[in-house]
C-alpha cells in the first residue's frame, strides 16, 4: 500500500497503519521514528476548549513536500510521512504525525526533528 508522503486532512489517522504503510516491504528499514502531536487543553496558561486550523490547499502540501525532499537530501532516510490535520480540533485530538524510516536510528531521529521543527 503506497500512501502520499504528505496529507492534509480533517479526519483522524491511525499511527500503526501509517507506519506499516511506510515500512511496507522495505527490508532495509532498521529504524522507525515517529512523533504524534496532540491538542493541549492549555496554551500559555489559558484554557483551550478547541482550535480550528485552516490551510491553503495545494500550497500547504507543496511546502511540506519540499521539506520532506530536503530531509531526504540532508539525512540518510528511506521514507517519510507527514500528516497534518485541519478543521475543528479538541484537546487530546491528534493533530500531526511525522514518521521517518532509515537503516539506523540516528538518521530517523534527526530527520523527524528537522521536519517537526519546520511544521
Amino acid at each position: 500500500m503506497t500512501l502520499p508522503r504528505v496529507s492534509i486532512q480533517t479526519e483522524d489517522f491511525d499511527v500503526s497503519t501509517e507506519i506499516a504503510a511506510l515500512r511496507h516491504e522495505n527490508k532495509g528499514v532498521g529504524a522507525v521514528c515517529s512523533f504524534v502531536g496532540t491538542v493541549r487543553d492549555r496554551n500559555e496558561g489559558d484554557a483551550v476548549a478547541s482550535m480550528e486550523l485552516e490551510h491553503y490547499p495545494g500550497m500547504t502540501e507543496k511546502s511540506i513536500e519540499a521539506m520532506v525532499e530536503e530531509a531526504h537530501r540532508r539525512f540518510d532516510i528511506l521514507g517519510a510521512r507527514v500528516i497534518h490535520r485541519v478543521g475543528l480540533l479538541q484537546p487530546l485530538d491528534p493533530i500531526v504525525l511525522v514518521a521517518v524510516t532509515s537503516a539506523h536510528r540516528g538518521q530517523s531521529f534527526q530527520a523527524s526533528e528537522f521536519l517537526m521543527d519546520y511544521l
